[in-house]
C-alpha cells in the first residue's frame, strides 16, 4: 500500500507542476513587449530630442540634416549614430510597472524624450533613461507607457545631446591635392610658400645586349627587357618660400592636414569680426578657390581659446591654444635647408 500512496503522490504533483506551469505562461502572455515598428535609418525626416534645459529639433533637407530654427549643419557622424539607434531599437524585457521612475533617471527632469517621424508618420516616441548597471541596456519606457523595460545597448550617450554638441564644428575643409599655394601673416609679416613639382629623374639606360647568336642546344637568357607599360613615377614634391628657400616638407605637411580638416571649439553666435580687431595671424590657401582662416586676439588674457573667422564659416567661432600653436608657429620654422649637408647658414 506504502509504494502506491508514494506514486499517487508524485503523479498528484506533476499534475499540479503542470497546472503551474500553464497558468505561469498565460500570465506572462500579459506582458508581452510591445512590438516596435521597423523603420530604416533612411526614412527618417524630423527628429526631436527633448531634455529639461529645452528640445534640438532635427530635420532632414536632401542629403543634410540640419539644426532648427538655425538651419545650422548638423555633424553627419553622431546624427548617423542616432538614426542607427533609432532603427535598431529593441526592447529585452519588462523591468516595472510600479510607475515609479526615479531609480531609472526617468522622472521628468532626467528623462530624454525622443520623437522621429517618417514624414508626417511618428515612428519612434521614447523615453530613455540611464543604463542598466551592465551598461549594455537602457531603462526607457515607450510614450507615455506607464512600464519601464529594458532597451538593448546603452542609449544615453548617443541621445544625451544640446544644439551645441550636435553642431557640425568643421570650419575650413579642402583637398590636400589642390593646394599650389600658402601665404601665412603674421603680425603684418607675410610669408607665400609655393608648391612645385619636379618631374623624377628617368631610369638610368641600359645598354642595348649585343645580338649573339646561341650555341646549339645553349639554354636561352633569363634576362628580360623591362614592360614597356611600367607606371611613371610620380613627381616629387618641394614647396618653396617667396625668398627661395625650401620649405620643410613634413611640418608643411602637418599645417596642410590640421587646416584641410580644422575643427572649432565652439561658436560665437551673434559676433562679428568688427568685435576683435586686427587678426593677429591670417592663413590664405589657393586650391580651386581661395580658403581663408584668421586668428584674433584673446578678449581675456587667461582665456584658453582664441576668436577665429574663415571663408567657409558664417559665424566667428573659437579655437584651443593647442590649435593656434601649429596655426601661427613662426613661419621660419617652415624654411630651411632639409639638407643636412649643406645647412643655408653654415659658413662657407
Amino acid at each position: 500500500m506504502k509504494p502506491k500512496i508514494e506514486h499517487l503522490l508524485i503523479a498528484i504533483a506533476i499534475v499540479l507542476l503542470v497546472i503551474y506551469l500553464s497558468v505561469r505562461e498565460t500570465d506572462r502572455a500579459e506582458y508581452r513587449l510591445p512590438a516596435i515598428a521597423k523603420i530604416t535609418a533612411s526614412d527618417i525626416t524630423r527628429i526631436e530630442i527633448a531634455r529639461q534645459e529645452g528640445t534640438v529639433v532635427l530635420e532632414k533637407k536632401e542629403s543634410t540634416w540640419l539644426i532648427q530654427p538655425q538651419a545650422y549643419n548638423a555633424d553627419s557622424g553622431k546624427v548617423n549614430t542616432v538614426l542607427s539607434d533609432l532603427e535598431k531599437l529593441s526592447l529585452t524585457a519588462l523591468v516595472s510597472e510600479s510607475k515609479s521612475y526615479s531609480r531609472y533617471d526617468l522622472e521628468p527632469d532626467k528623462a530624454i524624450r525622443i520623437k522621429a517621424w517618417a514624414g508626417e508618420e511618428l515612428k519612434r516616441d521614447i523615453q530613455i533613461g540611464k543604463p542598466a548597471s551592465t551598461f549594455q541596456h537602457t531603462f526607457v519606457r515607450m510614450g507615455d507607457g506607464a512600464e519601464v523595460y529594458h532597451a538593448w545597448q546603452n542609449l544615453r550617450t548617443a541621445f544625451d545631446q544640446t544644439a551645441d554638441k550636435l553642431r557640425d564644428k568643421t570650419v575650413l575643409a579642402f583637398s590636400l591635392d589642390e593646394v599650389k599655394e600658402i601665404a601665412v601673416t603674421r603680425y603684418g609679416n607675410q610669408t607665400v610658400i609655393r608648391k612645385s613639382e619636379t618631374a623624377p629623374a628617368p631610369d638610368a639606360a641600359v645598354p642595348a645586349p649585343t645580338e649573339q647568336v646561341p650555341l646549339a642546344g645553349a639554354a636561352p637568357s633569363s634576362e628580360e627587357a623591362p614592360p614597356a607599360d611600367a607606371a611613371p613615377k610620380p613627381a616629387e614634391v618641394h614647396w618653396l618660400t617667396n625668398e627661395g628657400k625650401a620649405a620643410d616638407l613634413s611640418k608643411m605637411n602637418k599645417l596642410l592636414s590640421s587646416l584641410s580638416r580644422l575643427s572649432c571649439e565652439s561658436y560665437l553666435d551673434g559676433r562679428s569680426v568688427a568685435d576683435f580687431g586686427t587678426p593677429i595671424s591670417s592663413i590664405v590657401v589657393k586650391g580651386k578657390k581661395d580658403y581663408t582662416l584668421a586668428i584674433y586676439p584673446k578678449t581675456d588674457k587667461d582665456a584658453k581659446e582664441y576668436p577665429a573667422s574663415s571663408s567657409e564659416s558664417a559665424s566667428i567661432f573659437t579655437l584651443a591654444d593647442r590649435q593656434v600653436e601649429l596655426l601661427v608657429a613662426d613661419t621660419e620654422t617652415l624654411s630651411g635647408n632639409t639638407d643636412n649637408r649643406n645647412p643655408p647658414h653654415s659658413p662657407k
